[in-house]
């Protein structure tokens, strides 16, 4: 199975992904335009590849975290919008199956971005396409 490396810009955390009026949560602006950005990348990024993982693929994401600036967040409070923007981008079939694991959060203030590496489960070490 093929290996993936995919760049994406970072993502909104949680807290500021959603409001709420009465019982229902409404995605911000903030939100929906992340979740548009990494659907058009993530498309792309399969257009050049001409890959995507099979259906109920347990698949292993490895995530880098580079930072614009040193201020306190929770990196894993971004993982639902991701996995769910890529899902939307054709990569995987259901996030479901997709085994999120951030390696390490840096910082990089010229260029933040999350950095990931996708296999199926299991196939470690056996290098990385993309």
């Amino acid at each position: 199975m093929k290996k993936i490396r995919l760049t994406i810009p970072i993502p909104p955390s949680v807290n500021h992904c959603y409001y709420y009026k009465g019982n229902k949560r409404i995605k911000k602006k903030k939100a929906r335009d992340f979740e548009k950005e990494c659907e058009k990348l993530t498309k792309e990024y399969i257009g050049k590849l001409g890959y995507v993982y099979p259906e109920k693929t347990k698949v292993a994401c490895y995530m880098w975290f580079y930072m614009p600036d040193l201020r306190r967040r929770d990196s894993h409070n971004t993982i639902k919008l991701m996995m769910d923007s890529i899902e939307k981008g054709g990569l995987y079939a259901d996030d479901r199956y997709v085994m999120p694991r951030i390696q390490d959060v840096l910082l990089d203030r010229d260029n933040p971005r999350v950095e990931m590496y996708f296999e199926v489960e299991g196939e470690e070490g056996k290098g990385i396409e993309g």
